[in-house]
């Protein structure tokens, strides 16, 4: 019974030893004054890979043909039109420049902005543009994938 209770004495010693040596840790390379910079989504953004409903349909049709051309002034261009969102072109706008969730289009000639849910990740070193529709049948959820291409 003594052995039990030495041992258990210089368990709890040796813990409390290892707890109050520990030092947290602070991060001294971190700038101070760090800011996020707005996302930059404008560009040409080519189609590479859509699901409808969870499901990979990208190899049933060539849909590289199909681009957004997200322009500097805010103006869009659709080429080689598929279901889409909107079917003319307009302007566009991001519900928040620094952390972007959803993309908002307005046809020209309309007075109705459409709203989308959208991902801006890299992927690879290559900027990824996700948009997540259902053109048509609401039952039926679309995830667009674009990659960035040069001009």
């Amino acid at each position: 019974m003594r052995l039990n209770i030495r041992f258990i004495t210089g368990v709890f010693f040796v813990l409390a030893v290892i707890i109050s040596s520990c030092n947290s840790f602070k991060d001294e390379i971190a700038p101070k004054n760090y800011s996020e910079v707005p996302k930059d989504i404008d560009g040409n953004w080519q189609l590479v890979a859509v699901s409808r409903n969870g499901t990979d349909i990208t190899g049933y049709m060539d849909f590289k043909r199909f681009h957004v051309l997200l322009n500097k002034d805010n103006t869009y261009k659709l080429t080689n039109y598929l279901p889409f969102i909107v079917k003319n072109d307009g302007t566009w706008n991001v519900d928040d420049p620094i952390y972007p969730f959803h993309l908002i289009l307005k046809e020209e000639g309309s007075e109705k902005e459409i709203k989308t849910e959208i991902g801006f990740l890299t992927v690879d070193g290559q900027r990824r543009l996700t948009i997540t529709l259902s053109p048509g049948c609401y039952s039926n959820k679309y995830v667009y994938t674009f990659e960035q291409i040069s001009e």
